[in-house]
């Protein structure tokens, strides 16, 4: 629940407030250090533990954090010039954090982003300076930079429903990828990973109960690294067996709870899960409607404090969820996060078995399966581009090339973990995780999602891979930790998702907004998409072997979340949009 930003070269120091002013919902304090050279910005909430409250200055030096370490320290910025020097401290380095530290005596820079990827960091080079930032908009704020879209990146951003890696939609601005360390020296910026994730199958975990021990030790010590000495949090509760186990093991550290819930109304299907769970575990649950109507009303301003665009409806959802939370007094919640990443969710399934079967008939590589598998865009830009558009985006291997490294990875000798390397790295790390922090940074909500925890994550990689998908059970060893804490029926059901209603809100109670974004006047302005197809996408009509009509409303969802995206980032130049406060 804070950012920082800052810039090394020939800048005026009045750039960092005119670099804070847009994430003035990310504290209600700042702080700016500069010497020659050399500038710091930082907006927090300040007396929140485990968080840092100012810039820390020490002669030539200066640190500034967003976020915190797992486990929590005093004054995380003060520790940074140690930190970064020390490869044990680094080789267990967890948390939710972006971070910034310069060493006047090198004129060194150096950035780094926690192992998973909460915390953001964006940076970018103009008229000789480095400038750096936890939002893009902050960047977008600097005078004279120029903003050019990036036809590449939104190629991207329709296959997967998030733009993956380091490019982001608007030439020349990047981003720290999770797990790295930058540093910027002589004018040279130098990336280096400090955390990577492999495959080491442990003989020991082939029994059982050695497993279930291991794995239910992590859990609960993954929740208790997240706690800074709260006595009461928030859980975003779904019913699923992810955060139903993180309201387990928070009850376990002795934690008041308070669980907050979706309310789909006559949509939603985990609505009688969540109060079963809450009843089980002897936590109060708030109910929070989430109608179409509710989300149309603060899509501009769920578009523009998303900072990217995110194809995926749960973002408004999330959004009402981590306000209500807010608005009940809770400045920390927990979520259940990381569960199908880290043991192997449902949506392994397919990839295994497509993996199973490879060669009989002729189909598509694995990399073309996986992408096919978010169904958006992929194998429709012929009817969805316009030529001109189409002639801008580069060859197929563009999209292919993403995934390349983890589903060949050298990391994992199973395909079931190279397909967990891809989840996490792009799934997880580039698109749950920053939409999830994005959301409820909104509201001044610290979110903490403890299966996204280093240690565990290190220990699902040494675990047999029919302890994660055994037979059609998804998830088992955490279905095994879980089994005798929480009811039978939500550990053993089957998993659904949570299920946003996107198909009847875009067609129904959001036809006026979709209609605005994506009608034939504003498609042929943008000029990147070509009408009819849209068109009959606005009548409800998908592609003829489309059968689940929920596609429908996930290919409008995405089209329109870019549409605004533009209008806020491209046109406005990620200016607060008129009517958000």
């Amino acid at each position: 629940m804070s950012a920082i930003c800052g810039y090394v070269g020939p800048a005026e120091p009045a750039v960092l407030d005119l670099m804070l002013a847009p994430v003035v919902y990310r504290g209600d304090r700042s702080d700016v250090a500069s010497m020659p050279g050399i500038g710091f910005g930082f907006r927090f909430w300040p007396g929140r533990k485990g968080k840092s409250d100012a810039i820390v200055r020490a002669g030539d030096t200066l640190g500034v954090m967003s976020g915190s370490f797992a486990p929590a320290t005093a004054d995380p910025a003060a520790s940074l010039g140690t930190l970064l020097g020390d490869d044990a401290r680094l080789a267990t380095l967890d948390g939710n954090f972006a971070a910034a530290h310069w060493d006047g005596a090198r004129r060194r820079l150096t950035l780094v982003r926690d192992p998973f990827g909460v915390r953001a960091l964006y940076y970018v080079e103009h008229a000789g300076t480095f400038y750096f930032a936890s939002e893009l908009k902050q960047l977008l704020a600097i005078p004279g930079l120029p903003i050019e879209l990036d036809a590449i990146a939104i190629h991207k951003y329709l296959t997967f429903s998030f733009v993956p890696g380091e490019d982001v939609p608007i030439k020349g601005i990047r981003r720290l990828l999770p797990g790295r360390i930058a540093t910027f020296e002589s004018g040279r910026l130098t990336v280096t990973p400090y955390f990577t994730l492999a495959e080491a199958i442990d003989p020991a975990l082939e029994d059982q109960s050695t497993a279930v021990r291991t794995i239910r030790e992590h859990c609960e010590a993954a929740v208790a690294r997240r706690l800074n000495d709260e006595n009461q949090v928030a859980l975003f509760l779904s019913g699923g067996l992810d955060s139903s186990g993180v309201g387990v093991w928070l009850k376990k550290a002795g934690v008041d709870v308070h669980a907050f819930s979706l309310d789909f109304g006559a949509l939603g299907h985990e609505k009688a899960q969540a109060e079963e769970v809450a009843e089980a575990l002897g936590m109060p649950l708030t109910m929070v409607p989430a109608l179409g109507g509710d989300v149309a009303s603060l899509l501009t301003e769920l578009v523009w404090k998303l900072d990217l665009p995110f194809g995926d409806a749960v973002t408004g959802p999330q959004f009402l969820l981590a306000k209500a939370a807010r608005e009940a007094g809770f400045s920390t919640a927990f979520n259940g996060e990381g569960g199908d990443q880290l043991f192997g969710g449902w949506t392994s399934k397919p990839m295994i078995s497509a993996q199973l079967y490879a060669g009989m008939y002729g189909e598509d590589s694995r990399e073309e399966l996986y992408l096919r598998s978010y169904h958006r865009f992929y194998g429709l830009e012929d009817e969805l581009y316009t030529p001109a558009f189409h002639a801008e985006v580069g060859t197929p291997g563009t999209r292919r090339a993403v995934l390349a490294p983890y589903l060949n990875s050298q990391q994992a000798q199973t395909f079931l973990n190279r397909v967990r390397l891809a989840d996490i790295s792009l799934k997880g790390s580039q698109n749950i995780l920053p939409r999830m922090d994005r959301t409820a940074q909104a509201h001044g909500v610290d979110i903490r999602a403890p299966l996204f925890d280093r240690a565990l994550a290190e220990a699902s990689f040494r675990l047999p891979t029919t302890l994660k998908l055994h037979g059609a059970s998804e998830k088992h060893v955490l279905k095994l930790v879980l089994q005798n804490a929480l009811p039978h029926d939500i550990v053993w059901r089957r998993k659904y998702g949570m299920g946003v209603p996107v198909t009847q809100w875009t067609l129904g109670s959001m036809r006026e907004q979709i209609e605005d974004l994506l009608g034939p006047d504003s498609v042929r302005r943008r000029g990147l998409f070509q009408e009819n197809y849209v068109t009959r996408l606005r009548q409800g009509q998908n592609t003829p072997d489309e059968i689940r009509r929920r596609r429908v409303g996930e290919r409008l969802w995405t089209l329109a979340m870019l549409e605004a995206w533009l209008r806020v980032f491209i046109d406005g130049r990620g200016r607060v949009p008129e009517g958000v406060a």
